[in-house]
């Protein structure tokens, strides 16, 4: 038997994985990983075991072996408090450590158990409901092969798009039908319209559009998240209309933002050139330039503009998230509309945490909370398809 050891305090182990702990705690920690191998090896299994979870087998005789195991003395007392001594193998260490500090009922425990339920959730999917000008709506997600004629247009989904090709020229005495395109909560989907328009729709998101432009300008309203890619057309300008915003462009590449529940309208223009205004004010107006982004505060009749790096708050239609020293209760909002949870908080402190990270936009819900968890001290846990952040 080794010479009496002290043994940690586990909650000091606890801090050290989740960037928490005080310096005097490190100081402890430090010279207790120095006083021994055995002690070493304890910190590496709580971290393998707190980044991969364990395979232990969880039962009753194994832990009471393990705790017949267990051999306490006295030893040195750190000056602030008094510490009990143990003389522990490592293998005995380690059984313990896993078989009386990470039941289901103590923290690590429950964050591995929250992210194997998180595993389960998947991520978006291809999926959309077309509505038609006579109300009639077909479930894209399911109608893979439709093929439709309607207001002059051939209408065709393939599963993953809409695209509107002219069948007959509309005249303007001719009633010009419309179409909406709703795209639920964990969905997505790309539209392709008839002046050759490229929309790319993200989740929770709403745009109505003539089956057929006509006239002097081609309008579209929308809500929700969408790029464009705008067909070039100097004669015939495009408007897209989100809330109390209007952006008018002839032939550009942008993408806006416009949430009901968001108090800001993001414009971030990638190529090109669009003018943003307010709907009901047009004179109060901002022009934008490639790298530069427009918000609108609903509550505020005024239009701010800034330079960004687009790639940023366009990078979702290219499979990443990109969050820059964004808040937690931003990101989660993100999320739960792609994922298609909802999200608690415990404390509305926990919506301040601030958190910067480039995600995959299709990995696995308990991937992304793993690199979330690993950079700020917050637990996650599922209940079906409900997130609690505490």
């Amino acid at each position: 038997m080794q010479k009496d050891q002290t043994i940690i305090d586990f909650e000091i182990i606890w801090k050290k994985i989740n960037h928490s702990i005080t310096e005097e705690e490190e100081r402890f920690l430090n010279n207790w990983l120095n006083e021994s191998p055995s002690h070493q090896s304890y910190m590496d299994n709580a971290m393998r075991y707190y980044l991969e979870g364990s395979a232990f087998d969880d039962s009753k005789t194994v832990s009471e072996q393990a705790w017949k195991a267990l051999v306490f003395s006295e030893t040195k007392k750190p000056n602030h408090a008094s510490r009990w001594i143990i003389g522990l193998s490592a293998a005995v260490i380690t059984i313990f450590l896993v078989m009386n500090y990470f039941r289901p009922d103590h923290k690590l425990e429950m964050e591995r158990f929250a992210l194997e339920k998180a595993e389960l959730i998947k991520p978006g999917t291809n999926k959309a409901l077309l509505i038609l000008n006579d109300g009639t709506a077909h479930d894209l997600t399911t109608s893979k092969d439709l093929v439709l004629n309607d207001g002059g247009s051939v209408i065709k989904s393939e599963g993953t798009k809409l695209t509107y090709s002219k069948k007959e020229m509309v005249s303007r005495e001719k009633e010009i039908k419309y179409n909406t395109l709703s795209i639920p909560r964990g969905g997505e989907f790309f539209l392709n319209l008839s002046d050759g328009t490229k929309v790319w729709l993200n989740s929770e998101t709403v745009i109505r559009y003539p089956v057929q432009f006509s006239g002097k300008e081609r309008r579209v309203e929308l809500t929700g998240e969408a790029f464009f890619e705008v067909a070039h057309n100097a004669k015939v300008p495009f408007i897209v209309e989100s809330g109390e915003q209007s952006v008018k462009v002839l032939g550009t590449e942008f993408n806006i933002s416009s949430y009901k529940e968001d108090p800001l309208i993001y414009t971030t223009l990638v190529q090109g050139s669009v003018e943003v205004c307010f709907k009901n004010m047009p004179e109060i107006k901002q022009t934008l330039a490639p790298g530069e982004q427009s918000t609108i505060n609903k509550l505020e009749a005024q239009i701010l503009k800034h330079v960004v790096d687009p790639y940023k708050f366009v990078a979702w239609k290219e499979g990443r998230f990109i969050f820059d020293d964004k808040n937690l209760g931003e990101i989660m909002t993100t999320l739960s509309k792609w994922y298609n949870v909802e999200v608690t908080f415990a404390s509305e402190e926990l919506r301040n945490y601030r958190f910067t990270g480039d995600l995959k936009r299709y990995a696995d819900f308990g991937e992304v909370l793993k690199k979330i968890g690993k950079t700020n001290e917050v637990k996650f846990i599922i209940e079906n398809n409900k997130v609690t952040i505490r």
